[in-house]
């Protein structure tokens, strides 16, 4: 049973996750603006929405709560849910403007699942890549380039920085050095790059710069994974040795297969089709409910994306 706290463009999207998924079921919503909280209403078949989250929370029997709202809302509605006694907790990203903020959240949830952000960590190929890595397939991680030409390095950039730090083992940062593409004196969200180094060794690059490569490249000593978030590809050694040139890098063409990232298409009662990086984020939340593990994207993983973007 799910309760969607914001019910506009990006609200409506998870809820509509949410409605298609056969394990749960959107059964409350909750929104100040009476226009939107009507059109949600009518659109997900619910009765009756409440204009105060706080009313909805009491009211209703929820499992997961969605807040789905600007980031100065979500520390409040996301310690409310927590405390109302919901099993689960899926928001928005950012999820905080500050540390203080981010770490009372991750504190109000810690007996249950809190998963933050419609997020490219919650990609299953990711995961399956990080495992091929552990496991030694193309060796140990030397370093991962992030390519994000973004406006925003704690908004869509928070997305790369989660990422980055799953290949890296989700460790301690020993150091950062950075720089901002606008303003070093002001607190506003803005460009930011950087060289980050982990505690365990690994070296990662923050880019900034808009160029022809997007996506995040994991180069390990025997191959190196590149995503562009659309595409999965796999470079391996041509005969196990480490190479020293890259015409001896073979690419596992079958290792990730097509995925259903880039459809935007439109059913026949005229939804577009849920994003596969919200399907798979709600697919997260679920399994971890169901098997008491951690969500993909978890509240504290998020939390620290906000570190390194301040560090930076």
């Amino acid at each position: 049973r799910v309760g969607v706290i914001g019910c506009g463009r990006k609200g409506t999207g998870h809820a509509r996750a949410y409605a298609l998924h056969p394990q749960t079921e959107v059964v409350a919503a909750a929104d100040s603006d009476p226009d939107n909280l009507a059109l949600f209403c009518e659109r997900f078949n619910l009765e009756k929405g409440y204009s105060n989250y706080r009313e909805m929370l009491e009211a209703e029997q929820i499992d997961i709560a969605a807040p789905i709202l600007p980031v100065n809302a979500h520390p409040e509605a996301v310690i409310a849910c927590a405390e109302a006694g919901v099993r689960a907790i899926f928001c928005e990203k950012p999820m905080a403007c500050s540390l203080e903020e981010a770490d009372r959240m991750v504190e109000a949830c810690q007996d249950i699942p809190f998963a933050a952000g419609d997020a490219y960590r919650s990609f299953p190929q990711f995961w399956d890549a990080k495992a091929l890595i552990d496991a030694g397939e193309i060796g140990p991680i030397r370093t991962i380039n992030l390519y994000q030409a973004t406006n925003e390095i704690s908004g869509g950039g928070c997305q790369g920085l989660c990422v980055m730090g799953l290949f890296a083992g989700d460790g301690d940062i020993d150091w950062i050095t950075g720089w901002v593409v606008e303003d070093p004196a002001t607190d506003a969200d803005q460009g930011m790059g950087g060289y980050v180094r982990y505690a365990n060794g690994i070296e990662a690059f923050s880019h900034c710069r808009s160029a022809a490569k997007k996506g995040i490249e994991i180069i390990c000593t025997h191959g190196v994974f590149y995503s562009d978030y659309y595409t999965f590809r796999l470079w391996k050694s041509a005969d196990g040795s480490e190479p020293t040139r890259l015409d001896q890098l073979v690419e596992d063409v079958d290792r990730f297969p097509e995925s259903r990232i880039g459809d935007r298409s439109f059913d026949e009662e005229g939804w577009r089709a849920p994003g596969f990086r919200n399907q798979s984020g709600v697919q997260s939340i679920i399994d971890a409910l169901d098997n008491g593990t951690e969500p993909a994207c978890p509240g504290h993983i998020m939390r620290n994306a906000l570190e390194t973007a301040i560090a930076f």
